[in-house]
């Protein structure tokens, strides 16, 4: 029958998809230290499966103001990944590059924007990857596109894309501490139904 709600998974289901979390977490502090060229730790994430509407109450409230990245997955796997980037988080990034005073997003420019997706293909790439090579999949993924908006309108990004996501979504809340500064930073995993049959498939879970 498969799955068709996620709020129906059972226990082994749940703990694998925090395993990924895990996983994916590491693999993205290690692509961070390399492209920003410095030290990077990160703590065992806390890994939720949550409704849409609750995800918002996470990160600040819907009327919240962000940067997000979209991350399309297409091929074995398909669905989308979130980053939520709050202004620390961008602000420590583009220093690392160049000094620049960020008081508010709107301050962020467009030479801003491609170091921060950059940063987002990097580290979204080391997610995908682990979840490739663990399920041996074929998983191609999209260009970032930022999205400097509510966290209300940047969550509805997904549903008007894939016409069969669930209500369900896998929130990773990361903190990072990069050159003894901690930062905050969050990702979001939606997977179609049909995909999440084939990575439960594919790990030898029955679905």
């Amino acid at each position: 029958m498969g799955v068709t709600e996620m709020n129906k998974l059972d226990e082994m289901q749940l703990s694998v998809l925090t395993e990924i979390g895990n996983i994916g977490s590491g693999n993205a502090a290690t692509a961070l230290a390399t492209l920003l060229n410095t030290f990077v730790d990160i703590e065992i994430p806390n890994i939720h499966l949550l409704d849409f509407e609750d995800v918002s109450q996470y990160l600040g409230g819907p009327d919240n103001f962000a940067l997000g990245l979209t991350i399309t997955l297409e091929g074995d796997i398909q669905g989308m990944m979130l980053q939520i980037i709050q202004k620390e988080f961008a602000e420590k990034l583009i220093n690392t590059f160049y000094e620049k005073e960020i008081s508010t997003l709107h301050d962020i420019t467009e030479m801003d924007l491609s170091v921060v997706r950059e940063m987002g293909n990097i580290t979204t790439a080391a997610y995908i990857n682990s979840i490739a090579q663990m399920t041996s999949t074929f998983i191609n993924i999209t260009p970032p596109e930022d999205h400097i908006d509510t966290i209300g309108n940047i969550l509805s990004i997904p549903s008007n894309k894939f016409t069969s996501l669930g209500k369900k979504v896998l929130f990773i809340d990361e903190s990072f501490c990069i050159s003894g500064t901690q930062i905050k930073g969050s990702m979001i995993l939606i997977l179609e139904y049909s995909s999440m049959n084939t990575l439960f498939q594919k790990l030898g879970l029955p679905v």
